[in-house]
């Protein structure tokens, strides 16, 4: 039985459950795991350091008309900019990432 070593050490690798051993205390088995490959990664990704901030990008209305990519394929003459109606917010802002369209949003101008 487990009686005597009721925590239990496991990792996954390569989609497969491996049992590391059975310990009598939950000090002893964490000591067990953070010796691993995976423990030492663990450890590692939360010492890291917090990723840098993101550059703030310009509102919308900081941007100068010189700074617009503008498009003769596009029907609004701005790329990535489509007319869908004429409801109070026709103008979706879309951008393709990895082959996906993202829509980023519909403006009224």
């Amino acid at each position: 039985g487990s009686g005597a070593t009721p925590y239990r050490v496991s990792v996954q690798r390569g989609g497969t459950t491996v049992t590391l051993g059975r310990y009598a205390t939950a000090e002893e088995a964490a000591r067990v795991y953070a010796a691993t490959p995976e423990g030492i990664a663990d450890l590692a990704a939360r010492d890291a350091p917090p990723p840098p901030p993101q550059p703030q990008l310009p509102s919308n209305s900081e941007l100068s008309s010189s700074e617009l990519i503008r498009s003769e394929r596009s029907r609004t003459g701005f790329k990535g900019v489509s007319k869908m109606g004429s409801g109070a917010t026709p103008y979706r802002v879309s951008v393709q990432r990895g082959g996906t369209v993202v829509t980023l949003g519909y403006y009224s101008t």
